[in-house]
């Protein structure tokens, strides 16, 4: 038995560890890539009923020893990259950054691959085991197998399963939603390629309502062919996707089709040979990029598919139901407003209209529809009971619902989702701009960031979180700025200039405030550092020297008010590092005084802080977040600070401008900053 070790973090390699839907999929798209005719996705169950194995199996190629070893030490980097790549035999591949493997970690916290191939040398047939848990993902044990398969393929079984993996194959009818919505192009257009999922046959042929191809062709600035697929399913609860895939049908990656079509039930294909050169696409709506292009074009036709198909299938089925009676308006709108309101109800009903045309009688069709029309115009609020009799959401979920809106209101409960998941993004955004060298390219301006974080004070603490300008804190702060250097400037104040007039990019302090309990305050001072310097003795030193002189100011030398000083960088030197593991103190705190302490942080420890206070909410939306949609989302959220030219020009930029350092200042109750 031997070791693979990877060369990445392991902040990095948590960003490959996606949600459970994803990991199965990307399981699939390995096995296809290895000519597999038939995958199976399969679970084992303990005694008490529980999921105790997830496991994915094919009749593909396999691994050789040689392949995997190389394969499993690399990420970023793999045979499938070379732009035209086709499997052994012949099939376009769909991976090329070596990443998938770790969404098998959302399955299992342990995972084991067995795969048989045919030797390098000799065609005999020979068996390897790879081995990788959750816990140490740079790190994978490989073994031969004695007594090989019979016939080659690959098994990738999944332990220690995942609480989010548990709860996907609860509701797996989304599982196979996905499975069959993602994988359609490809069941159709490969005929030696099928798929079963528990045991069943995933088979779009079945449950397609329609397929309609549109061109996109010609783009201005674009070459060659786009051709957009529009598949309506006879499905409920489908996932809206925009798939983004060559002219082969091999998915590059996907993003929102950003789309309000009540009732429509789609899925959506842009092909476009673009798509595997253009990175731009990943800032999706950006028209600068021909990828950019192609997607929007794309979204614009989508829309108008829709919509057209949305007109025709209400006067379809509102004609239908005038003919049967059930239609709960007897009479033509006599005014606007009557017309308006029609037109509002008959948007309600398409919404349910699947699950009203399936009661057996005409008198339940009409009861039905008689219910919504009152419950439409009198109480739009009371259509939650309704939900129970009228919808596909299960019975269980309708109960938890209606609990929850005991206690809280449905703004309210949206209001806190949309909080988290802008939270997420920030964070995954910031984790790509300070870490992803790919994205460096993409960083903006220092002192726009700067401006950013003063704006996301909770990174660094829920109990920073609610923080203000306070003008004497300011005063104080700008007070001492000298100790920190010559080049420093407070946020908000006017731009420092170099001799030449050139705009420079200086050391920026925050002043925020939080009110707390009466006449007590605590408060919190971060010096971040740029991402390529080591924290030093020297950047100790300075932040202690500003630390005392703060401290000791007579306006808040007072026994009433407690601080923390933070030292913020993405590396640490090893002096650092034994001051940061002192036996007396809390890993990280450097010193600890009555009036102050000093903590040393590395960015991914702060970033891995405010991930883990979000992973509960996240892992219960069931949230996904990218590199791509995190810089998406700071772009759209912070459109002052981060404007459009700036990501048109990512080309031209080579790296990070200069980072200075930059500390952000506020403050909290003492419990909080304990």
């Amino acid at each position: 038995m031997s070791q693979i070790k990877v060369t990445a973090g392991r902040t990095l390699l948590e960003g490959y560890v996606k949600s459970p839907p994803v990991g199965i999929c990307e399981l699939v798209w390995n096995a296809f890539d290895e000519d597999a005719k038939l995958v199976s996705v399969e679970v084992e169950s303990g005694p008490v009923g529980g999921i105790e194995l997830i496991r994915v199996r094919d009749d593909g190629n396999g691994m050789t020893r040689e392949r995997a070893e190389l394969a499993f030490s690399r990420v970023g980097d793999s045979w499938k990259m070379p732009v035209g790549t086709t499997s052994a035999g012949g099939r376009p591949v769909h991976g090329k950054f070596g990443r998938g493997r770790y969404s098998a970690f959302s399955l299992g916290a342990v995972v084991q691959w067995t795969s048989t191939s045919e030797a390098v040398e000799g065609g005999a047939l020979a068996t390897i085991q790879v081995r990788g848990s959750y816990s140490s993902l740079d790190q994978f044990e490989i073994d031969d197998v004695a007594v090989p398969e019979t016939e080659s393929g690959t098994r990738v079984e999944a332990v220690s399963i995942t609480p989010e993996a548990a709860n996907a194959f609860e509701e797996r009818e989304q599982l196979r939603q996905r499975l069959l919505t993602e994988f359609a192009l490809h069941l159709e257009r490969h005929e030696d390629f099928s798929i079963e999922f528990l045991g069943s046959p995933i088979d779009p042929s079945t449950v397609v309502q329609s397929r309609t191809p549109i061109s996109l062709t010609p783009l201005e600035g674009v070459e060659g062919e786009a051709t957009l697929t529009v598949i309506e399913w006879k499905l409920s609860n489908v996932e809206r996707r925009l798939y983004l895939c060559n002219t082969r049908g091999v998915v590059v990656d996907q993003v929102s089709p950003n789309i309000q079509a009540v009732g429509a039930e789609f899925t959506a294909y842009v092909e476009w040979d673009g798509f595997a050169q253009d990175e731009a696409f990943q800032l999706a709506g950006n028209d600068a990029t021909p990828a950019g292009k192609v997607i929007n074009a794309a979204r614009t036709a989508l829309k108008d598919h829709l919509a057209q198909a949305s007109r025709r299938r209400e006067a379809e089925t509102v004609k239908r139901w005038k003919a049967e009676g059930v239609y709960p308006y007897k009479k033509e709108p006599a005014n606007d407003v009557e017309k308006a309101t029609r037109d509002t109800f008959n948007l309600v009903a398409m919404a349910a209209s699947r699950t009203v045309d399936e009661s057996k009688t005409i008198s339940s069709k009409a009861l039905a529809l008689g219910l919504l029309k009152e419950t439409f115009e009198n109480d739009p609020e009371a259509l939650l009971p309704i939900l129970r009799k009228f919808s596909q959401l299960p019975a269980a979920r309708i109960d938890e619902l209606r609990e929850i809106l005991e206690h809280t209101t449905l703004t309210q409960l949206i209001a806190m989702g949309k909080e988290v998941g802008d939270r997420i993004e920030f964070v995954t955004g910031l984790n790509a701009l300070l870490f992803d060298r790919a994205t460096k390219k993409r960083l903006l301006e220092r002192r726009q960031l700067h401006r950013i974080l003063a704006h996301e004070t909770w990174i660094f603490g829920e109990e920073w979180s609610l923080t203000g300008d306070d003008e004497r804190l300011t005063e104080v702060l700008k007070k001492f700025l000298g100790k920190l250097g010559e080049n420093v400037d407070l946020v908000g104040g006017k731009p420092v200039l170099r001799e030449d007039g050139s705009d420079a990019i200086p050391d920026l302090v925050l002043g925020r405030r939080l009110e707390t309990r009466a006449n007590h305050f605590a408060h919190l001072v971060v010096e971040l550092k740029r991402p390529r310097h080591k924290l030093t003795d020297e950047d100790v030193s300075q932040l202690r020297s500003y630390a005392s002189a703060i401290t000791n100011d007579e306006r808040f030398d007072q026994p009433n008010t407690s601080w923390e000083f933070w030292l913020v960088g993405n590396e640490t030197t090893n002096a650092v590092d034994e001051q940061r593991e002192q036996d007396h103190l809390p890993f990280g705190v450097v010193q600890s005084s009555k009036k102050y302490r000093l903590i040393v942080r590395t960015w991914a420890e702060v970033l891995g802080d405010a991930e883990h206070r979000l992973k509960f909410v996240q892992n219960s939306l069931q949230f996904e977040s990218t590199r791509d949609t995190g810089l998406a989302s700071m772009r759209d959220k912070y459109a002052d600070y981060l404007p459009k030219e700036a990501f048109e020009e990512l080309e031209s930029m080579n790296d990070f401008p200069s980072e200075p350092a930059i500390l952000i200042e506020a403050e909290a109750d003492e419990a909080g900053a304990a």
